[in-house]
């Protein structure tokens, strides 16, 4: 203000007005107003009074929380820098805490953890990781060093708060937890920190926090408004997920981002008995905590179902003191491994969630019309948390027995399932090996790398194959199930998992009662397949070879231009490493020219396939040295090992000659996304991720919301993610728009329920039909599945050509035995009540088997076969005059995991999971589920980024410059 003030005042004079005497500017700043400024939260006439801790005493010397944030907490939200500040005064002055980072997050945002516990455990707490280490690896450890252990070894609780950033009460529950157990000066507090020691994850998930409490604080005003439905609370794209919105409680396994890898490394030097993970669900709630529902993944611990039912009952003797409400089970099922309390449970702990009604920081109304303050539901998270730990110290000997021997059957011989071992080829994909071996390597799986070849018995693919005896050459990684992290190897690689029949039975009723599913979440998830890696399970055996430390880095080699010696042609990346596709998006970006191969060319001694890349140095501007260089860089940012120079555009067999038809020439591409509301966010940020921190490609964000008159000749791509409903509302107007721009030559790609609403009887920009739509006329969609299938297996009677076989006698095909017929002469007429009774047995996250087209552009870097995510009731049809890249497998061989229903394999076989259709001079490109799902999908995200980076030269036409 003082260095504003006098431009302002000599602005006035230079207008010509008096500006105001310093008597009248001192007397405007006085007076009175109706608030200095809005107060967040809980108003104070709402206010919630009851005391976190009645009568507990607290150390002088320790700030309290409502000093650091100058208002009571839990009164308001509390951002994540005072979170961290109020964790870093607390180390300051406490010898009870230690604070630690463990990473940052998209944004730049500290990720800190609190160890909390006595000062005479903090002097030996070296000497307690390093026992806690042997628990959790006992390969060694004898009987009796592990008894006395026992007795004398504080247990360890990791206590993670508000992975969902929206999801905000756990964060200041973890800030009033952080400081009760810092300061509490009560002879209880004391004892639990001698039997304890405490982790805190106060704040998960920084960046997600942050977007939404600006957004609840900008919309709010003097006057509180308690409808839980009103836009005071948020808006898209919210805040659950983190910078690429990415929703990191089901990260756990594959660890895409850095938050969970950093998480990961902290729980492995501080391994848990006690795994909590806070959170909120629906506003209308009350408070959930475990144990889960069913079904429950085979993998977790013996007793974890005991235990998680030990900690409830003394959670529920807590709540009852308050006359809270609170449940159990119901929909929380535990069969997915993705989440951060199946990570604690995998590991060996007591994995425990907590769910609080939801208000975002505000006081709301409930249906019963009491009014749920913001503070009332942090005293819920803290109340729960706090009973978890007195139960732990309670009973911490027969905790960490009960671990102990969980960590003994991971290493047993004689175990269920430590019999057998994953082990997988490197392949030509190393982009795929690296991100596998990254997953598994970081979360502390032990992998071997082979040095010889070596032969393994009762072998079974990762598409199913099997084989007695199979060959396994040096350089192949194997990972035993036998190991102190065995129950997250079988979860995480396990191929088909299998609910019980009790299980089944009880989906099966919940659908055809109620039409409703029990299942939570996705019911298939294996990294292998995810991958589509080159992998079998196979019987254990020694692996010859040493154990992997680390995730190979990737080194570009290019060979240099040196005097005198020939100067290349042409540069050539081999494109059957994802990174490929990188390299072509960050040398186009660089002002390359670079060509897509539609068959395979030699360069030098290697045969490259279909897919990769040519640069052409006569084609593109500048010397030979400074071409090279670009190509390096390109090469080097995209994580390319090998570039190979090309002496010769001469092939020396029938290989493609360099300068020929076989390369088209690609376009940069120029991409839009649409977002915002109806645009899912998880599947917005999914795809983001993918174009941005996997590709390198800029794109162009497009508001859904002001999506008509958008100018679209900017853009030669656009993408369209699915969303909740109305994707057809927001593109009906633009609809003639969108016809013009894909004949103009623009690529269209849409996914999931996006690409339904382009289909034929909704929009009409594909002739892609859903099923739904054409019961009365399935045949000719069902013969074009039938003539794709018969062209994979051409085979050729040469005498019926020629003419040297008799021709067939009249009649004689209708005489055949009807079962000889290889497809009936129409399908039958199917019901549509029928139909619709058959969808609600649709699958929720399973894997199915793709039939790839291995001529496509867009299919390159793929195999004849692919493991691809389906969910929904959706079925996409493909007739003649459409180009189905990837088609859903015949019923018998469909499902490779998770669960589908007989009446979903009958309405999914042969039906489309990935088309493209020319139209003009573009083409529409529709995805029947999300291709980089979760970020770890990398075997159908190449498919995406196929699409997007080869898409505007390879699928469509583009006008040559002049």
């Amino acid at each position: 203000m003082k260095t504003i003030l006098p431009h302002l005042v000599l602005l006035s004079f230079a207008l010509g007005c008096a500006a105001p005497p310093a008597s009248a500017l001192q007397e405007s700043e006085s007076l009175p107003s109706r608030a200095t400024s809005i107060r967040f939260g809980d108003p104070e006439d709402l206010g919630y009074d009851a005391p976190f801790f009645p009568g507990a005493t607290y150390a002088a010397d320790v700030p309290a929380p409502d000093e650091i944030l100058g208002q009571r907490l839990g009164t308001r939200l509390s951002h994540h820098d005072e979170i961290v500040a109020a964790f870093a005064r607390w180390a300051e002055v406490s010898p009870r805490l230690m604070l630690g980072e463990y990473g940052r997050t998209h944004e730049g945002r500290r990720l800190v953890y609190a160890v909390i516990t006595s000062p005479a455990n903090h002097a030996h707490l070296d000497e307690i990781r390093a026992r806690h280490a042997r628990l959790d690896d006992p390969r060694g450890l004898e009987e009796t060093d592990a008894a006395a252990w026992i007795e004398r070894l504080p247990a360890i609780a990791w206590l993670g708060y508000s992975i969902h950033g929206d999801e905000l009460s756990g964060a200041d529950a973890a800030m009033a937890l952080g400081y009760h157990l810092v300061a509490c000066t009560d002879e209880e507090v004391v004892r639990l920190l001698d039997q304890v020691v405490v982790v805190i994850d106060p704040d998960m998930n920084p960046d997600g926090r942050e977007r939404i409490i600006s957004m609840v604080e900008q919309s709010a005003g003097y006057t509180p408004n308690l409808d839980y439905a009103s836009m005071h609370r948020g808006r898209w794209p919210y805040g659950r997920g983190n910078h690429y919105l990415f929703d990191m409680n089901r990260d756990w396994m594959a660890g895409t981002q850095p938050e969970t890898r950093g998480r990961w490394q902290v729980l492995r030097r501080f391994p848990p008995q006690l795994f909590v993970d806070a959170h909120e669900m629906g506003a209308d709630e009350t408070f959930l905590f475990y144990p889960q529902n069913a079904p429950i993944n085979p993998h977790y611990p013996e007793k974890l179902l005991d235990w998680q039912k030990r900690f409830a009952q003394d959670a529920a003797a807590a709540f009852d003191q308050h006359g809270w409400s609170y449940y159990t089970r119901e929909w929380a099922e535990g069969w997915a491994p993705i989440y951060s309390d199946a990570w604690g449970s995998l590991s060996g702990a007591t994995g425990i969630l907590y769910e609080q009604a939801n208000t975002l920081g505000s006081p709301l109304r409930r249906p019963s019309g009491r009014v749920l303050t913001y503070r009332e539901t942090v005293h819920h998270q803290l109340t729960a948390s706090w009973a978890n730990l007195r139960t732990l110290a309670a009973n911490r000997v027969e905790v960490l027995a009960d671990y102990l021997a969980t960590k003994r059957r991971n290493v047993a011989a004689d175990a269920p399932g430590n019999d057998r071992m994953f082990v997988f080829r490197p392949g030509g994909n190393a982009s795929r090996t690296r991100a596998l071996l990254r997953m598994l390597l970081e979360q502390g799986i032990e992998v071997r790398r082979t040095a010889r070849d070596f032969e393994v018995t009762n072998a079974r693919h990762v598409l199913g194959a099997e084989a007695a005896t199979l060959l396994l050459p040096a350089g192949s990684y194997a990972v035993p199930a036998r190991q102190p992290r065995g129950a997250m190897v079988r979860a995480y690689l396990e191929l088909d998992p299998r609910m019980s029949r009790e299980d089944l039975q009880e989906e099966r009723e919940e659908l055809e009662r109620r039409d409703e599913s029990l299942v939570y979440d996705i019911t298939s998830w294996c990294l292998a397949h995810a991958l589509a890696i080159d992998g079998w399970w196979c019987d254990a055996a020694p692996a010859p070879g040493e154990l992997v430390t680390e995730t190979p880095v990737p080194a570009t080699t290019m060979a240099p231009l040196s005097a005198g010696a020939p100067v290349p042609v042409a540069w050539a990346v081999d494109g059957t490493d994802d990174a490929s596709v990188a390299f072509a998006a960050r040398a186009m970006e660089a002002g390359l020219r670079v060509h897509l191969a539609g068959e395979p060319f030699r360069v030098g001694e290697a045969t490259l396939p279909r897919g990769s890349l040519l640069v052409r140095r006569n084609e593109n501007d500048g010397s030979a040295e400074e071409i090279a260089g670009r190509v390096r860089r390109a090469a080097e940012e995209a994580g390319v090992a090998d570039v190979r120079p090309a002496g010769t555009a001469l092939a020396p067999g029938d290989e493609a000659d360099l300068g020929g038809q076989h390369f088209v020439l690609l376009a940069r591409p120029r991409v839009a996304v649409l977002a915002n509301a109806p645009i899912s966010p998880d599947a917005y940020g999914h795809l983001w991720h993918h174009l941005d921190a996997v590709l390198g490609v800029p794109f162009t964000i497009l508001d859904a919301q002001a999506f008509v008159g958008a100018d679209l000749r900017r853009y030669n791509v656009l993408i369209v993610p699915p969303g909740w409903g109305g994707i057809e509302r927001v593109l009906e107007p633009q609809r003639a728009a969108l016809e013009t721009w894909v004949r103009d030559g623009g690529t269209l790609i849409a996914t999931g329920g996006a690409a339904a609403a382009l289909t034929r009887e909704r929009l009409g920009l594909s002739d892609v039909v859903l099923r739904d739509a054409v019961l009365d006329d399935l045949a000719p969609y069902l013969a074009a599945a039938r003539r794709e299938r018969e062209a994979r297996a051409v085979e050729i009677v040469e005498a019926e050509i020629w003419g040297d076989s008799p021709p067939p006698v009249a009649g004689e095909a209708a005489a055949a035995p009807a079962e000889e017929s290889a497809e009936p002469a129409s399908p039958p007429k199917i019901d549509e009540e029928e139909e619709s009774w058959a969808r609600r047995f649709a699958p929720h996250g399973a894997t199915l088997r793709g039939i790839v087209d291995e001529e496509a552009w867009i299919t390159v870097g793929a195999g004849a076969e692919l493991p691809v995510p389906y969910s929904g009731g959706d079925v996409f049809l493909s007739g003649p005059g459409v180009e189905t890249a990837v088609r859903l497998a015949e019923a018998e061989r469909l499902r490779l995991g998770g669960l589908v229903w007989p009446e979903a394999r009958a309405r999914l076989a042969e039906g489309a999971w990935l088309t493209v259709e020319r139209a003009g001079h573009g083409q529409v490109i529709l995805f029947a589920a999300t291709p980089a799902f979760r970020g770890y999908h990398l075997a159908t995200g190449r498919l995406f980024a196929n699409a997007v980076v080869y898409g505007p030269g390879a699928g469509a036409d583009q006008p040559s410059e002049w």
